[in-house]
């Protein structure tokens, strides 16, 4: 017996250096834990990519070896509290849905990895659930597994109000619910605790994954999020003790208005530095703007200068405001001189 890689899974972000994303961890499902210990599969972790490793005979193909296995899933579980501030896109915000990610296509056949933009969430069902139908006539009510055989079929009778649907067999997976031979919904159904971390669910296709295998191709599955925008404000805050009076204070880019007066916090003064327009945020910009401020202070009319180079904004800062329907995004720093 020996390991061999079949699968790989990364993570990328462009708001983190080198796009590498570090606030995502996988647990697997423990229907997939069986699956795992039972193929002798295991899975390492290198920064953001797990790589994927089965133990595979030496008279067996790797693909013969998987060929009788279900399935994984996983829990993507997020460990940033603030991680939709600084990401793009909104999913997932609703109550019971969650971020899906499949290698739906077959990787590798006729690209180097298959990229899959945060795009499409699912409402998460436990394995025996209640399903509500029509009061007044019968609805013929089917559930599909994720290949498409129907494995429930059962006819509301008049004056019920819902059907009870039962999975525990099937175990956990993707379903389809179809209301009277019409498609209604896909949905996830698990017995598992579903983690207060978790942000989506990572769906393995063995049957794709293998396909790639027998073209001697080791499937690659990226899921990618980008980076938000949003107008950067800065406000500038001369401490009264320091006595001295302000000449002019300029930020070193054209990405910037002319600062306005502004009382903040505590009925302090503040100049207001806004940019023009929305900046992407970045944990590490490749320029950082830096403050000028020229001044004079009580005991001579000589002007000095100091300058200071402007911090990253914090992504706990950021706030979404809505205008004529449209939603912004702002993040706002103080800075004590």
């Amino acid at each position: 017996m020996s390991y061999q890689h079949w699968f790989t899974f990364s993570i990328a972000h462009d708001y983190f250096l080198d796009n590498a994303c570090p606030v995502f961890e996988l647990s697997p499902m423990q229907d997939t834990i069986r699956t795992l210990k039972n193929f002798g599969i295991q899975f390492q972790k290198s920064q953001q990519e797990y790589h994927y490793y089965a133990h595979v005979c030496s008279s067996k193909t790797i693909w013969q070896e998987l060929a009788t296995a279900d399935d994984l899933y996983f829990q993507l579980r997020n460990t940033d509290q603030n991680f939709d501030n600084y990401t793009k896109g909104s999913l997932p915000k609703k109550e019971d849905r969650f971020l899906y990610i499949t290698n739906s296509k077959v990787a590798n056949r006729s690209q180097k990895k298959e990229i899959v933009t945060p795009e499409l969430d699912l409402e998460i069902h436990p394995l025996r659930f209640d399903i509500k139908t029509k009061k007044t006539a019968t609805e013929t009510i089917v559930i599909k597994n994720s290949t498409g055989t129907i494995i429930v079929s059962e006819v509301s009778s008049k004056n019920s109000t819902s059907i009870a649907i039962d999975l525990h067999i099937h175990g956990s997976g993707i379903y389809e619910l179809w209301r009277d031979h019409t498609y209604s919904k896909t949905f996830f159904a698990t017995s598992d605790r579903i983690h207060q971390q978790c942000y989506g669910i990572l769906h393995i296709q063995l049957k794709n994954s293998l396909a790639s295998l027998k073209e001697n191709t080791t499937p690659v599955l990226q899921l990618r999020f980008e980076a938000r925008a949003a107008f950067w404000e800065y406000l500038i805050v001369i401490s009264e003790d320091k006595r001295i009076e302000v000449q002019k204070m300029t930020i070193d880019s054209t990405e910037y208005s002319d600062p306005k007066k502004q009382i903040v916090l505590d009925d302090k003064t503040a100049y207001v530095f806004s940019s023009k327009k929305a900046i992407k945020l970045l944990q590490r910009p490749p320029q950082f703007a830096a403050l000028k401020i020229q001044y004079t202070n009580q005991f001579s009319d000589t002007i000095s200068e100091l300058e200071i180079k402007m911090p990253v904004p914090s992504t706990a800062s950021v706030i979404s405001k809505t205008k004529n329907n449209e939603r912004t995004y702002h993040t706002q720093t103080i800075i004590y001189v």
